[in-house]
């Protein structure tokens, strides 16, 4: 058998990494350095050269990973996305709201490389980036909506207010609210947030007079 591809060694030696794990290795730390040049060169000057020359490698490197520039800009969102949902799968809606507001500030890189593809998957021809983004919102939306179903059963949540309506007023409020504190960080995204979770309580029961 192949070393490369084989599992396993002769004994006493350590087992070795076959290529396409070293590879998945290998794209996962390009897909990690990748905000450091977007946050110092923007969105029009991050091109699949500058990045490579940014982080070592060769551009003929990044277009075998990734074939284009904004591929790789949708693998960067996607694995922050992972990363993200593996962060929140538990908790209340308000905990989702804190942990959303502080996840943008502290990587305002991404916040900012959010806000560009979705204005480039809004522009004719760019199928790929329209496909991702409608898929990611109706997957957040999804998320969001079960969220407030639990926080709803929970007691936190009012019973007249459609749930999928509200999880549409959370993700554009936490959107909106991104792209101002990307402009002014004297914005405050969790406390307008939380505002909004305090607007989804139940009415307090009125006191006896």
């Amino acid at each position: 058998m192949n070393d490369d591809a084989g599992a396993t060694n002769s004994p006493g030696r350590p087992a070795r990494r076959g290529p396409y794990a070293k590879g998945v290795e290998r794209r996962r730390q390009i897909i990690d350095q990748v905000l450091a040049v977007y946050d110092e060169l923007g969105f029009e000057s991050t091109s699949l050269r500058a990045i490579a020359d940014s982080i070592g490698v060769t551009h003929p490197v990044l277009v075998h990973h990734f074939g284009t520039r904004e591929q790789l800009f949708l693998e960067v969102l996607r694995e922050h996305d992972l990363r993200f949902d593996a962060d929140i799968e538990e908790g209340s809606l308000a905990e989702l709201v804190r942990r959303s507001a502080q996840h943008s500030a502290r990587v305002p890189g991404l916040t900012a490389l959010l806000g560009s593809m979705t204005a480039h998957a809004l522009e004719t021809g760019n199928q790929r980036s329209h496909a991702y983004f409608v898929q990611r919102y109706a997957r957040l939306r999804r998320q969001v909506g079960a969220f407030l179903q639990a926080a709803r059963a929970a007691g936190t949540v009012r019973d007249d207010v459609p749930l999928d309506t509200a999880a549409c007023l959370l993700l554009a409020a936490a959107d909106g609210l991104s792209t101002q504190w990307l402009l002014d960080r004297d914005v405050d995204m969790e406390a307008a947030l939380l505002l909004l979770d305090r607007l989804l309580a139940p009415p307090a029961p009125a006191t006896a007079t």
